[in-house]
């Protein structure tokens, strides 16, 4: 590596350093400026102790919800929590219930003031995750708050969060102060994703990307886009907009088990390989991935087949897509450990990218199932936390690297598209050569096309060169050229197979056609002979003979052009006699 390479690559790794540096200053601020929007806002009591709990037959005073935990719930299990509202509660107010897959009624002063999914228990429907929020009367510090509550399936909680009771005129405003965070983790990764799939079917419509690159492209957008509407539903964020917790779950799940199916999408091949061992590898590595996505797939399909036909739970199911997830997450970074350690992949960020996101959703998977099992307050204590933050620049980085790459190709495509353009091409004329000829005569006898092949001869070249030099030989062929592309309308195929020779083939489709090639040969000379050549003694002309696939008298296209050549000469004679 010379001493030019040498100090282009530091000043890229400098360049890289820089920009990552004002990256991470840039998310962390925004981070400490959307965590200080919810510092000064939020509920103006939060109803956590003073409780009497009733547990089926049980009874408990004083009770503290943050330190008072079920063990085995079962679906049916009633919990009554009674306490007295605080005298200096706001004239208007919220009263805000955390909801965990049961039902709820709730009463002030002994009168129902509010109950939700009582029917759907009943049935034995699923119910939501999340929280109703209910407009407390005037007057209703001092009163006594009673909510009933039944499980709507075993183990459907642990802990019970506790009420708050907000401003209800700025509520909504409130909240999403206090969510901002996640407002802002989710919302970019849908947008960023939407960004992505518009650029995708632009690039894709522009023909810049291979069909392979755009799925693959098409799969890291929706990736980021399910895994923002999974933090959006996950964290409570749609209770803002809409009540309807019971769909929230369904397409928090829904989200959930969608993002190892683009995350595996993601990582198909799209096989850009020097050898043919790298082709096989990738057609190996292909389908152990489609199989693993159309597994994927079924498991989806069934699991919302039993939610919605059977009235099943879909989280029963979960344990089964952690145990699907942590397969493909261990696939996707073993392989992509094996590349880097065998130098088998060119695409370093893209390896670093997934191993990083791997184990870091392989991390949040085992913290959500220990706090599942082994924490008082079960899943309710866990947060998504490690995961959020490498999603930011897994797709970021993922984005930049793989645009960067794939127009990168595309320019090497388009390079090599014209280099072989050049190889098929007259530098002169800019029509067809003797290589490109010779594709073309394989083409039309491989089709078993008729044809109508005519071999041209540019009369009086050798006067051209020889009385006023080679450059106006060269303008002189250029404008027979230009002649023969107008004077066939962009019919047919045209060629220069050599220094005065021409050759023009069609493949007629429609009745017409015939007369129509014999009608242009008939006009051709008396069109050549009105164009000005720029000299008074040399007038254009040409001679040319044709023949027609239908007279059967070769055996293939070449032989038919030599009959044409053939009578070429005929005509060439006749035209030397008459002068």
């Amino acid at each position: 590596m010379n001493d030019k390479s040498v100090k282009k690559r530091k000043q890229s790794v400098v360049r890289i350093l820089i920009v990552s540096f004002i990256c991470v200053c840039s998310v962390l601020y925004s981070w400490n400026l959307l965590v200080g929007l919810g510092k000064d806002k939020g509920a103006t009591h939060i109803l956590n102790y003073g409780w009497d709990l009733k547990y089926n037959s049980q009874s408990y005073s004083g009770v503290d919800l943050r330190s008072f935990y079920f063990d085995s719930i079962k679906r049916g299990d009633t919990v009554e929590l009674t306490c007295t509202l605080p005298q200096n509660i706001p004239f208007s107010s919220e009263l805000l219930i955390p909801i965990h897959y049961y039902d709820v009624h709730a009463f002030l002063n002994g009168e129902i003031l509010f109950e939700a999914d009582t029917d759907r228990y009943e049935r034995g429907q699923g119910l939501g995750s999340g929280f109703y929020t209910i407009e407390l009367p005037s007057a209703s510090g001092g009163k006594v708050l009673k909510l009933v509550f039944r499980a709507g399936e075993d183990n459907a909680y642990s802990s019970l969060g506790s009420p708050e009771i907000w401003r209800a005129a700025t509520f909504y405003q409130d909240y999403a102060a206090v969510k901002a965070l996640y407002i802002a983790l989710s919302f970019f990764f849908i947008v960023v994703g939407m960004a992505m799939i518009i650029m995708a079917l632009a690039q894709e419509f522009r023909g810049t990307f291979a069909f392979a690159d755009s799925v693959r492209f098409c799969s890291l957008a929706l990736l980021a886009m399910v895994f923002g509407i999974w933090v959006f539903t996950g964290m409570n964020l749609t209770e803002v907009f809409t009540s309807d917790i019971i769909s929230k779950v369904e397409v928090n799940y829904l989200a959930f088990f969608f993002i190892p199916i683009f995350f595996i999408g993601f990582h198909f091949e799209s096989g850009r390989f020097k050898d043919e061992k790298g082709v096989r590898q990738a057609r190996r590595r292909n389908i152990l991935f489609g199989i693993v996505w159309l597994v994927g797939l079924i498991y989806i399909a069934i699991v919302l087949y039993r939610h919605w036909v059977l009235g099943e739970s879909i989280r029963a199911y979960l344990l089964i897509a952690h145990i699907y997830d942590t397969f493909v997450i261990l696939l996707l970074v073993f392989i992509r450990i094996y590349d880097l350690c065998r130098k088998q992949n060119n695409n370093q960020i893209s390896s670093y990218a997934t191993i990083m996101t791997g184990l870091a959703a392989l991390t949040d998977i085992i913290r959500y199932n220990y706090f599942s099992r082994f924490s008082p307050r079960g899943s309710a204590g866990f947060t998504i936390s490690v995961t959020c933050v490498v999603m930011i620049f897994f797709v970021l980085s993922l984005f930049f690297d793989y645009m960067t790459t794939t127009i990168m190709d595309a320019r090497e495509e388009e390079r090599i598209g014209l280099i072989s353009k050049l190889a098929y091409t007259d530098s002169l004329t800019g029509l067809n050569n003797r290589q490109a000829t010779e594709v073309f005569f394989d083409s039309i006898d491989s089709s078993g096309e008729q044809y109508i092949a005519v071999q041209f001869d540019l009369n009086d070249l050798k006067k051209a060169n020889d009385t006023y030099g080679h450059e106006e030989g060269d303008k002189y062929i250029a404008l027979f050229a230009e002649t023969l592309k107008s004077v066939f309308e962009g019919k047919g195929y045209i060629a220069r197979t050599g220094g005065d020779e021409f050759i023009y083939v069609m493949t007629p489709k429609a009745e017409g056609d015939r007369r129509w090639v014999q009608n242009r040969l008939k006009d051709l000379n008396v069109i050549l002979s009105n164009k000005d050549t720029g000299h008074s003694g040399l007038r254009m002309s040409t001679a040319f003979g044709a023949y027609d696939s239908l007279d059967n008298e070769a055996k293939d296209i070449r032989d038919g052009l030599r009959i044409a050549d053939a009578r070429m000469y005929e005509m060439k004679k006749e035209m030397k006699a008459g002068r």
